[in-house]
Order: structure tokens, then sequence, then C-alpha cells
């Protein structure tokens, strides 16, 4: 099997491609199959994380938002049971021992005090410190809050009880506030029914209060009880609002507490506006996926291999005739018509192979014609039309003795009708050599602005007759192109002469350079006549010339801009040119630059 496939793509390129043909027709199904289908499975896996992240977010934020709710509501309760009379009659020892029964009423009390209306603590009762001072306390926020107659909320602080907040309630009668209830409530329980939340094996769920303070009473990797977290970016996000469902590029980042990638989703707390963090590593989120895509994977790869085994025995049934096919169009690139292909088939290929055969017969036909055509127009035709133009240059040069001025005249008009003539049969031998594939191009790397400078020298005088401005505007450091010197000499005189023929007398033509990439570009602009839309798509077309009021009496050929062209795209170049009417044209070529 080694050696076949070794044979296969050593010796025959034809059926390569049939090989590939089929590996493409089966294989691209099945890999884009295969892509959508793990891209589905990754991205309804993606939902699923974060549908479970948010389901775990939303029970302990409900979770924490009930805590708050019932010990706050306790104290409340507490306090919308007592009258004015009572708190009078009780004196001290009554609000001591409801002070007593409210911290019994909740194991998460730790302290309860009342607090008059000029913030001294009036009654305390601890649950380990038995006799505790009363203090006053009128410039604490838990009382300048509650005596406002809202409810207080205060910071988490840690003690070696575990996380500790500071909750305050207004006594109120009547509306009217009349003290303030205090009380310290341990988080410890909160904390530990938070932590006790798992994701997977690994996943786990964090607390931080409304300063990005972090809540747990013991360490959670590196990071310990109390730590200034304000500063991550993910805790600054949901503490500022935003809800992180796990579906982010951005929630997928590498965790603070363990160092390790995970899944991170998060939400702040409405009530008391703390932050909850829920964070699931990676690896464990998408275990199960992970095998999920190894089956898929090698699913498409079995169905790969099958069809790259299976290709080569298809398409070898197709190649024999072809290759026939491919023979003869070899020879016939060298110039052996006599070439005959012989496929044997009752199908489409054995047509081919017959039509083949009738278009040999035709190439050899037109070659026979083209080479006749060849032939007269350079010995028939070149050599005629140079006789006479020497002739006329020793009669005008005086050699034949005195010419008469009007005879002169006559004599001026047949030596430019001859030059006509001649750049005719110039440029029909050029466009035979092309057609033909004999165009002799040797590129190398040159500097484009020498060839540039002596088209414009050997044109200026066609310039000053027109007294028209040629200004060449030289590019310092232009990169050298990969190019022929002489071929863009001839590039030149076309452009830059057909510039001058279609521009008025007094026109300007203007002649620069620009580098982009790895093209050195050459504009040649003018302000004549332009070109309209309808003659802009046949200008590159052989024979084809702008017949307009202004260039009915303007010679040529309409064979330079076709074999511009040819000799721009033979150099590895493009060519192109924009146009408007009575405002000019840019023609335009780019050359490889040669760094």
């Amino acid at each position: 099997m080694r050696l076949s496939v070794l044979n296969i793509l050593t010796r025959s390129r034809l059926r390569n491609k049939f090989i590939l043909f089929f590996i493409v027709l089966a294989c691209v199904p099945v890999l884009v199959l295969g892509g959508i289908l793990l891209y589905l499975i990754d991205l309804a896996h993606r939902q699923d994380v974060s549908n479970l992240e948010l389901q775990v977010i939303e029970e302990k934020v409900e979770q924490t938002e009930k805590f708050f709710a019932d010990t706050l509501g306790l104290l409340e309760l507490r306090v919308e049971a007592i009258e004015l009379t009572e708190l009078e009659q009780f004196g001290i020892s009554g609000q001591e021992s409801l002070a007593q029964d409210i911290l019994e009423s909740n194991p998460s009390f730790e302290e309860v005090s009342f607090i008059n209306l000029t913030g001294k603590e009036v009654v305390k009762v601890s649950r380990f410190n038995k006799e505790s001072e009363l203090l006053y306390v009128s410039e604490l926020p838990n009382f300048k809050e509650a005596r406002t107659g809202s409810n207080f909320i205060g910071e988490v602080h840690h003690t070696l009880a575990g996380p500790m907040v500071t909750l305050a309630a207004p006594v109120r009668i009547d509306n009217a506030v009349v003290q303030i209830l205090s009380a310290e409530v341990n988080l410890s329980a909160l904390t530990r029914s938070i932590e006790s939340a798992r994701l997977g094996t690994s996943g786990y769920v964090t607390l931080f209060d409304k300063n990005g303070t972090f809540i747990s009473h013991q360490r959670r990797g590196k990071i310990a009880p109390g730590f200034d977290a304000s500063t991550w970016i993910r805790v600054g996000r949901v503490l500022s609002g935003e809800k992180l469902d796990g579906l982010d590029k951005r929630d997928r980042y590498v965790s603070l507490f363990d160092s390790e990638p995970v899944i991170g989703a998060g939400k702040k707390i409405p009530e008391i506006g703390w932050a909850l963090l829920v964070e699931w590593p990676v690896a464990d989120a998408d275990a199960v996926i992970t095998d999920v895509r190894n089956q898929v994977v090698l699913v498409t790869l079995a169905s790969i291999i099958a069809v790259l085994f299976l290709a080569p025995i298809f398409s070898s049934r197709l190649v024999h005739p072809i290759r026939q096919l491919q023979k003869s169009a070899i020879q016939i690139e060298k110039g052996e018509l006599d070439a005959k292909v012989d496929i044997r088939t009752n199908d489409e290929l054995g047509e081919l192979g017959g039509s083949f055969n009738k278009m040999i017969k035709g190439l050899k036909r037109l070659q026979e014609l083209r080479e006749e055509f060849v032939f007269v127009a350079a010995h028939e035709l070149r050599s005629p039309v140079t006789v006479i133009k020497g002739y006329t240059s020793m009669i005008l040069e005086g050699d034949a003795g005195p010419v008469k001025q009007k005879m002169k005249t006559f004599l001026e008009e047949i030596q430019q009708a001859n030059e006509r003539l001649l750049k005719l049969v110039e440029d029909l031998l050029e466009v035979a050599r092309s057609e033909a594939g004999r165009i002799e191009i040797t590129t190398k790397p040159i500097d484009l602005q020498k060839p540039i400078r002596l088209t414009l020298q050997e044109i200026e005088q066609l310039a000053k007759e027109k007294f028209m401005s040629v200004v060449y505007e030289e590019f310092d450091g232009l990169p050298q192109v990969q190019a022929d010197e002489r071929r863009i000499k001839e590039i030149m005189v076309n452009l830059v002469g057909n510039a001058i023929k279609y521009t008025p007398e007094k026109g300007k033509i203007r002649i620069f350079h620009e580098v982009k990439e790895n093209e050195v570009i050459t504009h040649v602009e003018d302000n004549g006549f332009g070109i309209d839309k309808e003659a802009q798509k046949k200008i590159f077309q052989k024979f084809y010339r702008v017949q307009t009021d202004e260039t009915r009496d303007i010679s040529g050929t309409g064979l330079g801009l076709f074999i511009v062209k040819e000799l721009v795209q033979k150099m590895q170049g493009r060519i192109w040119f924009t146009s408007e009417k009575g405002r000019g044209t840019t023609f335009s070529f780019a050359l490889q630059r040669v760094d």
C-alpha cells in the first residue's frame, strides 16, 4: 500500500487531482459535519455549564437574602412588639431581659445592645462576655444609619469567632424612632453553607461584601479571609452590577485563588450589595464533553482514512484515457501537431478524444496560416517599407540633388505615411509573436527610472510640437523591480505617446511612482480628452480605437495598448486605468518589487 501511494504521488499528477477530488468530495462534508457537531456540542455544553453556575448562584443569592431577611426580620419583629410605656416600665432590667431573649432567639447573634437617641448604649448582652462595657457610639455608622430610620448592614470584619457583621434597626413608636437596636451577627453559618456548594467535583462558590472583601471562615488557596479583592476584575464587574453568565470569553480566566483556568459566573445580591462568584475549573467542567469530542474525532478520522484508501481505486478508472489526452496536449505544446489520441471508450471520454483529434487538425492549419502571415509580414512588407523610408530620407537630405519646397512637402507626407505603415507592421509582428508565445522577455532586477528617463528623452520633441508639459516626478529610494528594461521602454513609449496624442495642445502629462506592499506602481496621468464608459470596456482589445470628434483625425493602429498589456502581464505585472470624459486619463501598471 505504501509503495502504491508513493507511485501515485510521484508519477501521476492527474491521478492526484482525481484523488484530491474524491477526498474533498467525501471528506469535506464529513469534516464540516464533524466541525458543526463539535461546535454544537461545545455550544450546548457551555450553555449547560452556564445554567448550572447560574442555578447555584441564584440558590445562594436566595439563601443569603433569606439569612439577612430573617435576621433583620427577627429584630424588627421584637421591636414592633414593644410599647413606649413598656420600655419605661421595663427599665434597664427589662431591656436586658428583652435583649437576652433576642440573643437566644438566633444562634448567629453574638451581641445585642439597646442605644438611646444620644448614642449611648443603655443595655448590652453578649454571648461570651457577661459584663460588657457600655459605650458612646454616636459616631458609628450603625447608629447614624438606624437613627435616620433605616436598617443598617455594616462592613464585614473578621474575628477569632469568624466573619462578623453589625446589624442595626430603629425602635419605632408610631413611626417615631425612640431607640436603636444593634446586633453583632456571626456569618460563619452562612459562609459554611455557601462554601459547601459544589459544581462537579471541584467547582466552588465565594462571597464578597460590597467593598470587595473576601468573606470566608477559612483560607481559600493562597487567599485568607478578609482579603481585599476589590481590584480583581471579575469582582469589580459583579459589584458594578454586571451579571457574569460564564458564556463570555472574559469569563474563562486563571483564578487568583488556585492559579488554574476556570469558568466564572457571578451576580450582585440586590438587597445588600454583596457579590457571589462561582468558579468551576475548566478541566473538571469539560471532563464529560472531552470524551464526547474524542468519540466524534475518532469517527471523523475513521471516515477520512476509509476515503483515503478508496480514492486511488476509484480514480484509477478515469486516469488512463485522460493521461492520453495529457500526453497529446504536451506534444501540441511543443509544436508536435501530428499526435493523435486513441481512446476507445463508449462514453464522454471517447467523444472528447475524437474532438481532440479534430482540434489538432484545426490547430495545425491555423499554425500554417499564422506562419505564412508572419513570413509575408516580415519579408514582403517590412523590407519595402524600410527601403522607402531610407530613400525618402536621402532625398530629403539632398543626396539626390536640390529638392524644391513643394516636392519636399510631398516627400515629408510620404515619409510620415511610411512611418505609420512601418509602425503598423511592427505592431502586427509583435502581436503575432505574442499569440505564438514567442515574445522574448528577460527579466532581472532593474532601476525602473532609468528606462523611463531614456523614453522621455526620445519623445521630448513630440511633446514640444504640441507645447505640452511632461513632468516626471522621480522617487528617491525607489525599490528595484523584476522587469525587462527594453520592454519597459516600449510600454512607456506607448503610454506616454498616447497621452501626448490624446491631450490637446498646452496640456500636461505627469508621471509618478507609488510603492505599495510588494509592488511598485507607475502612473501616467494626462488632462486630455478622457474615455467614455462604453469605450473603457474595449480599450485593451486588438485594433480598437476610440472614435470621437476629438480623436477622429489622430492616427494609430489600435494595437499599442493590447501589446502593452501583454508585455506587463508577461513580466508578472498588472495594468489598469481610470478615466473621466473631458477630465483626462491615468494609466497605471504595477511590477513586482525586489527587496
